[in-house]
């Protein structure tokens, strides 16, 4: 079983087009949770309505995003939990692929997603995360096209947190 986490402050208008791309998954063994971050909008109203079947933590109040993401992961109890962005459209295999990873490379912490743009799909945001020499860090493939060269399981310092497991 895994549990995907979503951070939500304010995201009643992010918040239709991830859950429903999580609804059409090809890998069907999740529990969501939107920890709500003292949302002021209609979040709550709308998950209550048409997503009964997602878990809602509710913070009194908006502590913010590694706040929110803390309370998500305490409340887990899955050997394997996804962080996902409440602006994320996962295309149909993400969590499939993304959790497989971890399934095939047990010795392996996380996994990270291939991160497209959302205002241009076939450009990149990530594909990982590194560190430079000086320190400075980075996203591999950020504002690329995707021609696939992002596409083969590779070893990255660590993943971008808008989608990991």
């Amino acid at each position: 079983m895994i549990d995907i986490i979503i951070p939500n402050y304010n995201g009643a208008a992010l918040l239709p087009a991830c859950l429903n791309a999580l609804r059409s998954q090809t890998r069907r063994d999740f529990a969501i949770t939107i920890v709500d971050d003292g949302s002021a909008d209609d979040s709550l109203a709308l998950l209550a309505r048409n997503y009964p079947e997602v878990g809602v933590l509710a913070l009194e109040r908006n502590r913010g995003f590694v706040a929110a993401v803390n309370a998500g992961f305490r409340a887990t109890r899955q050997p394997f939990f996804v962080l996902l962005n409440n602006d994320a459209v996962p295309t149909p295999r993400w969590l499939e692929y993304l959790v497989g990873a971890l399934e095939r490379y047990p010795a392996y912490a996380f996994a990270a997603s291939k991160l497209m743009l959302n205002d241009r799909r076939d450009h990149l945001h990530s594909a990982g995360d590194f560190y430079q020499l000086d320190g400075v860090p980075g996203s591999r493939g950020v504002w690329q096209r995707d021609t696939g060269q992002y596409d083969a399981v590779a070893a990255v310092f660590g993943p971008c947190a808008a989608a990991t497991a």
